[in-house]
């Protein structure tokens, strides 16, 4: 079992760049991939949503590609001749005319708007580099997932502790529930014996009416669907794969049956053990949220 939570961060360089990785992630209902990179490297977005998308299975996961060249890049420079001459025309006119001091020095072409023009060549980015990227991304997600399945340990044994109280709850549901025919027979008699006072009461349809109030309150059904949800449960959270959804599925069915089982309690001990349970299945469900 793995949480939906987690960090992990790479780098890695090879002759002509450097590069990192930083993957964050929470919870999320589905896979949410937010890619952070710069325009060089679009090329090699697709690759790298693929990879992540084949080690994480849920969750909202940022990832961000920092990339830092080790090779400097050549420069030109180029001047526009025709803005240097037709400012030193204009300059030398000012100073004829009394107006300026000097004439135009070289610190003053550099102030010159498109006098100078400094220009360097694009970044490239060959299959080399998109292998180095990939490479440092696989680090990253294992770094991610070594984490999410150290905290999903804990939610398992998290899990397991709620799964134990609702199997508890659900024996005790069971026990309580042998007596309901006594009490429900003693007090329909004793409701029948304040209405009618001293009149007798027909032991056979004292009976019939005593077998329709547990028939309507028999709730063996439910605590064997409530059973076999919570050994369901247990399983799930066993296996390897993703399954945060089939737990958050099994953990409202649960809810669903001490519902259901509520509503049927005619016992003040057995509605008591019913919001117990709920009050777990709550518990439960409020951890599922966190698992992949």
């Amino acid at each position: 079992m793995r949480s939906m939570t987690g960090y992990g961060e790479a780098a890695g360089e090879n002759a002509r760049y450097a590069v990192s990785v930083s993957l964050k992630a929470v919870n999320h209902r589905f896979l949410d991939l937010q890619i952070r990179l710069g325009d060089e490297l679009r090329a090699s977005e697709g690759p790298l949503r693929d990879l992540l998308g084949r080690e994480i299975g849920r969750g909202r996961v940022e990832a961000r590609v920092d990339l830092r060249p080790l090779v400097d890049r050549e420069a030109t420079v180029r001047v526009h001749l025709g803005i240097v001459r037709a400012a030193h025309t204009a300059v030398r006119q000012l100073v004829e005319a009394g107006l300026v001091e000097s004439g135009l020095a070289a610190g003053d072409l550099l102030r010159l708007p498109e006098a100078f023009r400094v220009e360097l060549p694009a970044d490239s980015w060959d299959a080399e580099d998109a292998e180095l990227l990939l490479r440092v991304a696989q680090k990253a997600a294992a770094q991610l997932v070594a984490g999410r399945e150290t905290e999903g340990a804990s939610l398992a044994a998290i899990l397991e502790e709620r799964v134990r109280g609702l199997e508890e709850v659900v024996a005790r549901l069971d026990a309580l529930r042998g007596g309901v025919r006594e009490e429900l027979a003693a007090s329909l008699r004793r409701r029948l014996e304040e209405l009618l006072g001293s009149q007798a009461v027909d032991p056979g349809r004292l009976a019939q009416e005593v077998a329709l109030l547990v028939d309507r309150s028999d709730v063996s059904e439910e605590i064997d669907r409530l059973r076999s949800h919570l050994e369901h449960f247990r399983g799930v959270t066993r296996e390897t794969v993703p399954t945060g959804k089939r737990l958050d599925f099994l953990a409202q069915e649960i809810f669903r049956e001490l519902n259901t089982l509520g509503s049927k309690c005619r016992n003040a001990e057995m509605t008591r053990g019913v919001l117990d349970g709920k009050v777990l299945c709550e518990q439960l469900r409020e951890q599922v949220q966190n698992v992949e």
